[in-house]
């Protein structure tokens, strides 16, 4: 069923506003439009990365004409052929609204199916709208635990986040030299405040085990 809603969503009317509110994470590998009848070939030949970039390039007009519908279209085989990215892409597009009106539910749906399959951008997105109830009932711990899993993977904003409900004991319990662990993995990258977090921890005497 929900890919079938997926394939509805085609018939959608797209309008120019919502083709210039395209967010660039949504295409995180990057798509050459002069490839595109490679892209193409591979996609109908059944390859799921192909049909991917395939739905890129027509979100964004690369190397053809931009057209949602179409973009949609591929978005959906590809995530269907088990593309964890095209299932991250569609909860973007679901979350922002972008070729159908906005829906949390169904972003947390394709997020948390996408984040099983060890996407890290996902589990920062599913972990978010746990934590602002957006789709889903709030919970903390759930929300801390896919923090986790993404500073795990590398994603500052999942160290960041991490680090700041284990300082405040947010669906996780209070554990200071931890949380000075994971600003240090997000300062490391200078996300936000991260340093200023670290410095705090560290003049009250705290140190990681």
């Amino acid at each position: 069923m929900r890919l079938l809603k997926v394939f509805i969503i085609v018939g959608c009317i797209i309008s120019c506003a919502e083709l210039s509110s395209l967010r660039a994470e949504t295409l995180s590998t990057v798509v050459r439009g002069s490839d595109f009848s490679f892209y193409l070939t591979e996609a109908e030949s059944g390859d799921s990365e192909g049909m991917r970039r395939v739905a890129v390039c027509y979100q964004t007009g690369s190397g053809v004409e931009k057209d949602l519908r179409k973009a949609w279209e591929w978005y959906g085989k590809s995530a269907a052929a088990g593309n964890t990215e095209a299932q991250y892409d569609i909860g973007t597009l679901y979350r922002d609204g972008i070729g159908t009106a906005r829906n949390y539910k169904e972003a947390a749906y394709w997020f948390r199916k996408a984040a099983s399959n060890g996407h890290p951008k996902a589990m920062v997105n599913i972990a978010r709208q746990f934590a602002e109830g957006q789709g889903v009932l709030q919970d903390n711990r759930i929300a801390a635990e896919n923090y986790w899993r993404a500073a795990e993977r590398g994603e500052d904003e999942g160290a960041y986040q991490y680090a700041s409900m284990l300082r405040d004991g947010i669906g996780v319990a209070a554990d200071l030299p931890r949380a000075l662990k994971y600003f240090r993995q997000a300062a490391a990258h200078d996300y936000k405040d991260s340093s200023i977090q670290v410095r705090n921890l560290e003049s009250k005497g705290v140190k990681t085990k």
